[in-house]
């Protein structure tokens, strides 16, 4: 059976009991789900715990919840970031979504020369791609959620903090790199990152940019994929190599 999924703060657990206001959760609850006393629900602290409890208490304004059980838990490694070169509303909000889905653990959305955006100072925006993003790691029932930063211009990405940092282009051509060899050894790994360029793609200058900071050109073969199928795609790859060599 699935239960319902929710993050709190850690500060929210309390003497066994876990108090929310929320009003999308306890909508989602008290809605959609018709939350009674005695239902079990899941919480995340998003920093160390995981909470199984049961409806104590819940109405249209709040929800108390006494903890029946507690376990650890821990961010897997590798840690993987997504730089996105911001795309049109549908496409970037489609990308957030199946990307936290599949586990990735941030993602930066980028200003690149093709990039027509008005995302600059637009809080609104973002807190909405964070909105998605959260929503997506209830459904899976993530123990983290993704963050979605503030966004960057393509010139100010630094990939030092990154074991491997990838940038797909079509014209990698025969200096892409060996993405499988990479991939099956990177048990030992701690930090991956991958950019996806903009409808439009990459100009030359900005492949040369990546590449100067040290970044491998990746070619995910003849086909070309439009950005959003791109962006799900080669983390869906990466994961499962990743998954397989634990």
């Amino acid at each position: 059976m699935s239960y319902p999924y929710l993050f709190i703060d850690p500060d929210q657990a309390v003497d066994n009991i876990i108090k929310i206001t929320d009003r999308e959760d306890l909508k989602h609850l008290f809605g959609s789900l018709r939350g009674k006393p005695g239902d079990t629900v899941y919480f995340s602290d998003d920093e160390s715990q995981k909470y199984r409890t049961a409806i104590k208490e819940i109405s249209k304004k709040e929800a108390v919840f006494e903890i029946r059980e507690r376990s650890s838990i821990k961010k897997s490694m590798p840690q993987i970031t997504l730089f996105q070169c911001i795309l049109k509303k549908n496409a970037i909000e489609l990308v957030i979504q199946k990307t936290t889905e599949i586990g990735i653990s941030r993602i930066i959305p980028v200003i690149s020369e093709r990039t027509v955006s008005d995302i600059i100072g637009n809080s609104p925006k973002l807190e909405r791609w964070q909105k998605i993003s959260d929503e997506a790691s209830k459904q899976c029932k993530r123990d983290f959620k993704c963050i979605i930063d503030a966004p960057i211009k393509i010139d100010s990405i630094s990939t030092d903090h990154y074991d491997h940092f990838f940038f797909l282009h079509e014209a990698a051509g025969s200096g892409r790199a060996n993405m499988e060899g990479i991939f099956r050894t990177m048990s030992g790994v701690k930090n991956i990152a991958y950019l996806i360029g903009p409808e439009g793609g990459l100009t030359a200058d900005e492949a040369m940019i990546l590449k100067n900071k040290k970044a491998a050109a990746a070619n995910l073969g003849k086909n070309i994929l439009r950005a959003e199928t791109a962006a799900v795609y080669f983390l869906s790859v990466m994961d499962f190599y990743i998954k397989s060599n634990r």
